[in-house]
């Protein structure tokens, strides 16, 4: 084995390394996983460094010239909150061309000739930057009354998808006994049809990848979810949490937008119900990928089991879910309904996040697999040191995204998990977390104050070089 040259091939396009062989991806032998992953996390620090400014002021600070171990790089992690580090005044008096200087500094796409000025919101920024740029921001759901803005290039993206098609397959044949090349499936999407959040810039891999067609993707609701009225449902839901909707400080133009929030709303509320009518019904007996919140999945199989129906979908579908029942308690069985309303053996639970590209699926033994291109670390949620890498450990986690090459894959997460770097009892070789995930904000009533391995100064320095001469 070459370390250096097959550790950047597995970083540049694990889907190409692995041979579109997702068990290949779960089964690398530990030590030769570890082996790659430093490699790979290396060569992307040399990279970068001197190409990313707020890397450089971090390492310089540090005075880290070379990742040595693993954990070398956890100094360096960024907290999750770098993406989100912009005065939020920018926002509110609509400074984008300020906006566009701060997302410069995240990544080494040059972004300078890009015609924000007359940008009047979120949306009509985005799709200059879309238009004009390599990169394709996708944005957080606001539910802090902030967004996080993460720089992806397109090329990025691409890379992205190909690993998650690998994921699908993975969770559906982990013997990797059949070829899965051309598979489709009637794609059931819970949202909008476009948008440029997490989700919505999903729809091309579900639509694209999965469906093949977009005769067999059937959304929820037609048209584009829009950032600025997702940004001003946070900017409104926090107030109200506060008792300050009479302070909150929102540009006028977007004030004005509020009733579109209330039809937003609204519409959710109905779409639902057609989606069974207009949707599900027609795909009985059908290859079926239903995705959605585990409120909605639930409501689905609620409607379907009260027509008595069983075992909907043709063998091969899949039901995914993830991030939470949303403050809703559901019914102890509601798996079990799912899946007898379904038909499918397992849901596929999926845990990911916004910064990386990553969908973990659930195991046969019910714990989510990191892939290999993933490099998982758990800190001590007080001193912000990594944790051993050994055995079973609990809290915060950061992770390591070896994808990237125009970012820094490096971030430390708000959630507290629980890893183990044994061999799961279903075979696969990757470090592996519980399904118990909680957010350290809810845990200390809204505060998550982080800390990271990077010292104090360190962070200032790098949050000074971003956000300098913005306002």
């Amino acid at each position: 084995m070459n370390t250096a040259s097959d550790a950047l091939r597995m970083a540049n396009d694990p889907a190409a390394f692995f041979v579109n062989s997702g068990r290949a991806a779960q089964h690398v032998p530990a030590l030769e996983l570890a082996q790659l992953q430093l490699s790979a996390m290396q060569q992307r620090f040399a990279a970068l460094r001197d190409q990313l400014p707020v890397l450089q002021v971090m390492a310089q600070e540090q005075k880290i010239e070379g990742i040595d171990s693993l954990d070398a790089i956890a100094p360096l992690l960024f907290p999750h909150t770098v993406y989100k580090s912009y005065p939020i005044s920018l926002l509110e008096n609509d400074r984008f061309d300020r906006l566009t200087q701060w997302l410069g500094r995240l990544t080494t796409c040059d972004l300078t000739g890009a015609r924000v000025s007359q940008c009047d919101g979120i949306d009509s920024w985005l799709k200059v930057l879309d238009g004009e740029t390599p990169i394709r921001v996708t944005h957080s759901s606001g539910t802090t009354g902030t967004m996080s803005f993460l720089p992806r290039a397109r090329s990025e993206f691409e890379t992205f998808f190909r690993t998650q098609h690998l994921g699908v397959f993975e969770f559906i044949d982990p013997e990797g006994s059949h070829d899965h090349t051309g598979e489709n499936f009637d794609v059931v999407w819970p949202t909008y049809t476009e948008g440029r959040s997490g989700t919505g810039r999903a729809v091309e891999f579900f639509r694209d990848h999965l469906a093949r067609s977009p005769q067999r993707f059937h959304p929820l609701i037609e048209g584009r979810m829009s950032a600025d009225v997702m940004f001003l449902a946070g900017r409104l839901r926090l107030a109200a949490a506060r008792g300050e909707l009479d302070k909150v400080k929102i540009s006028p133009k977007l004030r004005a937008r509020r009733a579109e929030l209330e039809e937003t709303q609204r519409a959710s509320k109905h779409a639902l119900e057609r989606l069974f009518e207009e949707v599900i019904l027609k795909l009985e007996r059908k290859k079926v990928f239903l995705i959605g919140q585990m409120t909605m999945i639930h409501e689905i199989a609620s409607a379907g089991r009260a027509r008595s129906m069983r075992n909907a979908f043709a063998p091969g579908s899949v039901v995914q879910t993830g991030g939470g029942a949303k403050g809703i308690v559901l019914p102890p069985d509601w798996e079990g309904e799912v899946r007898i309303f379904s038909g499918v053996q397992r849901i596929a639970f999926n845990y990911g996040m916004t910064e990386l590209n990553m969908v973990a699926y659930i195991c046969e033994h019910g714990r989510y697999h990191i892939p290999p291109w993933i490099v998982l670390f758990l800190l001590d949620p007080d001193r912000g040191s990594p944790l051993p890498r050994a055995g079973v450990q609990t809290g915060r986690a950061a992770y390591f995204d070896l994808i990237p090459q125009t970012y820094w894959g490096g971030f430390v997460s708000g959630d507290e998990v629980t890893a183990d770097w044994t061999p799961c009892a279903c075979g696969r070789t990757t470090p592996h977390i519980s399904r118990r995930i909680e957010r350290y904000s809810e845990k200390r009533g809204g505060d998550d104050k982080i800390s990271c391995a990077a010292t104090e100064e360190a962070h200032q320095a790098a949050l000074e070089h971003l956000t300098g001469h913005l306002v």
